[in-house]
């Protein structure tokens, strides 16, 4: 089977994706994986091969009893490969890998190793980088967080606008200044949060299964990230307008093919912030769920 899903999913050419001919899928993730949008995505075969070690204990002690189900799941998968390749659609292939994988533990392994192994085998979507959502999700991001910005900006007594995407100071008629010179801060793409809303996803998901023991403690957690992630960012946003209105734009933010010290800093502040709410919802989870009585058996 390993010689099988080389030649599926590393070798044969299978989509076009966004070039012009078609490539291998693993040539086409490896591409993606090379964007700052879509780095994290080299982890996530690291972090399946850390999850099966973790539980190697466990995994040891179920039977193998393999199952034809797996078999009739694999004709499925294979079928659905082949609809992607027709349709020289990259996604369904995503879909093939994830049911190839899963179906071959069901064929050889049994129920057991595919109940035991589901959780890994579904944490391989995050390795599949979609760049069509950065158009789709960016540029409304990029809108929100400047609104929220501005409106926290007006609550703390710093006057400014919101200008499509950039937040601006408002005029000051009296100094004869007029909008946007005081300071004007653009929240660009890499700040809407697209960047930190995968990789926080994936980082979440990967601490719910470890650090919680019910599935709704888990899915709290996986869903909390993505407020988490807009609170990180509007937390970056807020440091680059400050760091604008008292340092000046060229120490604060620099540009974005030379960004300042200090704007590579507020990237850091974006999972600072976001990994830290993230541990506190695990914490409340974990202290103010009720614990089942003990079992008066044992």
């Amino acid at each position: 089977m390993g010689v099988v899903s080389y030649a599926l999913f590393a070798w044969f050419p299978y989509a076009s994706g966004y070039g012009a001919t078609r490539v291998s899928m693993f040539e086409f993730m490896s591409w993606v994986w090379k964007t700052p949008e879509w780095e994290h995505c080299w982890l996530v075969p690291l972090a399946v091969a850390g999850i099966v070690f973790y539980r190697r204990k466990s995994l040891a002690e179920l039977p193998i009893e393999g199952c034809w189900l797996g078999l009739v799941a694999l004709g499925l998968t294979f079928f659905i490969y082949w609809v992607g390749y027709l349709a020289d659609n990259i996604y369904v292939g995503y879909a093939a890998l994830i049911g190839f994988a899963g179906s071959t533990i069901l064929w050889l392994l049994g129920w057991q190793w595919f109940k035991a192994l589901s959780f890994p085998v579904g944490f391989l979507v995050f390795m599949f980088p979609l760049p069509f959502m950065d158009n789709f999700l960016a540029f409304p991001l990029r809108i929100i967080m400047s609104s929220v910005s501005v409106g926290f900006l007006n609550m703390v007594g710093i006057a400014c606008l919101q200008s499509g995407t950039a937040i601006v100071s408002a005029p000051d008629f009296a100094a004869g200044l007029s909008a946007g010179q005081r300071f004007a801060v653009d929240v660009a793409d890499p700040c809407s949060g697209i960047r930190s809303l995968f990789a926080l996803m994936m980082v979440s998901a990967l601490y719910g299964y470890i650090a919680m023991d019910r599935p709704w403690q888990k899915w709290v957690v996986f869903l909390s990230s993505i407020p988490l992630a807009v609170a990180g960012n509007f937390a970056r946003i807020i440091m680059l307008t400050l760091g604008t209105i008292t340092l000046g734009a060229e120490t604060a933010i620099g540009s974005l093919e030379e960004p300042t010290l200090f704007h590579m800093a507020s990237g850091f502040l974006v999972f600072g912030v976001a990994l830290g709410g993230m541990l506190v919802v695990g914490w409340l989870l974990q202290r103010f769920t009720p614990q089942p009585p003990p079992d008066p058996s044992v």
